[in-house]
């Protein structure tokens, strides 16, 4: 294949992974399930010197079976804690912040060494469902437009480069081309799905957990099964 339509094809491959990229980023940010990725706008001054999130502490996803809405964090120093707080509270208002204690830590130690932070993202009720939906859909669409504009751009380029090429040239270019954009479509819609997917098992832990405080149990679609009694005690 001749460089100027190999160019072409790597052109619009990277512009349609750039937008790939750019709607992970987004998806991350809908703090729909704990995910290392969310903390990636997280930037703080520390003695006039920019420090971003890894510069600061060591992050992993809080470990804990059945549990996948908790992000745990270890400040590299004690001093860092309230600097990490801080931020965390700029770019992600809607996350619960704890300070907790390791667990070889004493019941009444305040020892800052022995502390670090939790972030537990925000519960999937019925307001907070329809509205990361709305977010998912919206973000999907402009990824979508993203493409389908990408998509007659290289066209366009595409037939310029094998305007004097023969026909089977020609159709190879576009053929790979085709897949390519197909491809990406695909990737597109699975990251999409996998979302809604996310979103979806949030929101059925939290009809169990509220079904637990009402006193009735859910099956995994929601549904109430049965009941609790609840004597007074």
């Amino acid at each position: 294949m001749k460089i100027k339509i190999s160019n072409v094809l790597i052109g619009a491959q990277e512009r349609l992974f750039g937008y790939i990229g750019q709607m992970s980023y987004e998806y991350s940010q809908l703090s729909i399930k704990a995910d290392p990725s969310s903390l990636l706008g997280f930037e703080e001054v520390v003695n006039d010197k920019p420090m971003r999130m890894e510069d600061l502490a060591r992050v992993v996803i809080h470990d804990e079976e059945d549990d996948d809405d908790k992000i745990d964090i270890y400040p590299n120093e004690p001093a860092f804690l309230p600097t990490i707080i801080s931020g965390m509270t700029s770019i992600h208002p809607e996350m619960k912040i704890t300070v907790e204690k390791y667990e070889e830590a004493e019941e009444d130690d305040d020892n800052p060494e022995l502390k670090f932070i939790r972030l537990t993202m925000p519960k999937m009720n019925d307001d907070r469902r329809d509205i990361i939906l709305a977010a998912i859909d919206a973000i999907d669409g402009q990824c979508k437009a993203n493409h389908e504009k990408m998509k007659a751009k290289y066209t366009a380029e595409l037939a310029k480069v094998t305007l004097t090429e023969s026909a089977a040239e020609a159709d190879e270019a576009k053929d790979l081309f085709d897949q390519l954009f197909s491809n990406y479509s695909n990737m597109r819609e699975q990251m999409t799905q996998q979302q809604k997917e996310y979103v979806e098992k949030a929101y059925q832990r939290y009809l169990k957990e509220r079904a637990k405080e009402e006193g009735f149990n859910r099956d995994n679609q929601g549904n109430r099964v049965g009941s609790t009694l609840k004597l007074d005690e």
